[in-house]
């Protein structure tokens, strides 16, 4: 699932993102979660830990289109396949 999400952000297919769970974890509309990912190029995962069926630790790679990557890190709650909770930071 969250893998999924990640890869549908970075092919630009944010509805789909969104029915994933984006709607649950953005904290704010639609628009401006889009407008969040303006200068994202691409999110590739690093480490992925499943702890049972619901809850999900990954650390993340944002690529930027001046080049630049972002890391994070956080965990994540899946129930009826979506998300529908995270706790994600910057990590550098």
């Amino acid at each position: 699932m969250v893998s999924q999400y990640y890869q549908d952000i970075t092919d630009h297919d944010y509805a789909a993102a969104w029915a994933l769970g984006g709607s649950n974890i953005a904290g704010t509309t639609y628009d401006r979660w889009v407008a969040g990912f303006g200068t994202t190029q691409s999110i590739a995962l690093g480490t992925v830990n499943e702890f049972g069926a619901s809850r999900v630790h990954a650390v993340l790679y944002a690529s930027q289109t001046d080049g630049t990557v972002k890391t994070y890190a956080g965990d994540y709650t899946v129930a009826d396949g979506v998300l529908v909770g995270a706790s994600i930071r910057r990590t550098s």
